[in-house]
């Protein structure tokens, strides 16, 4: 079989797992070259998430003839690189906003261009991870981005399970349901329209998916032979 065959196969084999439920796939393209993008470009695959702006940077230019395709921003984001992000083609989301200094510096950064943004939220609570703690950080953060000052828009909420875990499927079912109810707390609280969540990597995408996951992370599931 050929590299593109067993790329089409492995994405073709995520989305019949995805079948029925709310979720989408993003395929995380971080250091995978531009062919095996493209190969699963064709087979119909539009929504691909970086964790570096410089490689997002060079990816996105290198294939900005593919107009419809859908860049992700997926990683730790410095406010040193908003400016570069911003010129990068076809960005659609910000799936790391860990911050309230952060989004400010996003929403004035964004001001005049459509791209939606994610909240990160910490729910494993682990030291090396950054991003929103509680309720009260979050909802600060959301009546920020719904006063009309920006073009920029609050797309969702984002989180990863626990790392350092001996349980990880039970840590990954309690962070996935932790950011579902901040989610309806928010939305009932705050008058918000439906919150998007973006959950799941390739280790427990299909625990996400039962809990309601709009966005699954899915890199070395699509990529392995």
């Amino acid at each position: 079989m050929s590299r593109p065959e067993t790329l089409a196969r492995n994405r073709a084999g995520v989305l019949a797992e995805l079948k029925g439920s709310k979720a989408q796939l993003l395929v995380v393209s971080k250091t995978q070259n531009l062919e095996d993008i493209k190969s699963l470009y064709k087979a119909g695959q539009r929504d691909f998430g970086e964790n570096r702006v410089q490689e997002l940077e060079e990816k996105a230019h290198a294939l900005r003839d593919l107009q419809d395709i859908r860049w992700h921003m997926i990683g730790h984001l410095q406010s040193n690189k908003l400016s570069k992000l911003a010129k990068i083609p076809h960005l659609t989301a910000i799936h790391s906003i860990d911050s309230l200094s952060l989004l400010e510096k996003v929403m004035t950064t964004f001001k005049d261009q459509k791209v939606g943004l994610f909240l990160q939220v910490n729910t494993s609570h682990e030291d090396e991870k950054s991003g929103f703690e509680n309720l009260s950080e979050i909802s600060n953060a959301c009546i920020s981005l719904t006063d009309g000052k920006t073009s920029s828009f609050l797309q969702g909420l984002m989180t990863m399970a626990t790392i350092r875990t001996e349980t990880p499927e039970a840590e990954a079912r309690r962070c996935f349901s932790e950011l579902r109810d901040y989610r309806e707390k928010l939305q009932q609280n705050l008058g918000l329209k439906r919150l998007e969540l973006s959950m799941g990597m390739s280790g427990d995408y299909l625990i996400a998916r039962d809990l309601e996951s709009d966005w699954v992370r899915v890199g070395s599931k699509i990529f392995t032979a």
